[in-house]
């Protein structure tokens, strides 16, 4: 059976979002909700309330009944049940935080082979090079025009596939431009 839902506004959610913890067996409960709500929750079997708090407040809530004996909890248990609610919270947080970093991840490689087709696509060469002036992006029109296969040729300095004056040509234009061309 599934615990009837948590409305923030009801007194006992107010606290909870506050982050308090909430016991309808402590005996000031009946002061601070209304009658109505404690027998709801009571009839739902749950008397105890612990919220797990993260940096962006609560994320989630611990709702508990009684012990089997039908004992209610004692101080030593609800402080149990607040460290785990602590580790809960962090996990949550963290669930949420991978979940954006895996979303993130995706867009980037969408974003990645969008680009690579447009960069295959080229009717010209593609030449792509790091400051150390070896090759990063090599194209299919760049393999076509030199023989010179992508994955022999990603990795590779300039001066191990192309002439010197060529080169050198490169470099004067990094020397030129070293922002690149707009």
């Amino acid at each position: 059976r599934h615990p009837p839902a948590l409305p923030k506004r009801s007194a006992v959610g107010s606290l909870l979002t506050d982050g308090h913890n909430v016991t309808l067996d402590d005996p000031t409960a009946a002061v601070l909700f209304p009658a109505e709500e404690i027998e709801f929750w009571r009839d739902a079997g749950l008397y105890y309330f612990v919220p797990c708090v993260a940096k962006d407040g609560t994320s989630a809530v611990l709702a508990l009944g009684r012990k089997d004996s039908g004992d209610p909890l004692n101080s030593e248990d609800m402080a149990l049940l607040a460290a785990v609610a602590g580790q809960i919270a962090t996990a949550l947080e963290n669930a949420r935080l991978y979940r954006q970093l895996h979303l993130k991840a995706v867009e980037i490689d969408r974003m990645r082979a969008f680009n690579e087709n447009i960069l295959e696509s080229l009717d010209g060469g593609l030449l792509v090079v790091d400051l150390d002036d070896r090759v990063v992006r090599w194209n299919r029109a760049l393999e076509q025009c030199y023989g010179v296969s992508h994955a022999d040729a990603v990795g590779r300095a300039l001066d191990d596939l192309f002439d010197p004056l060529f080169v050198e040509t490169i470099r004067a234009a990094r020397r030129d431009t070293p922002e690149g061309a707009t």
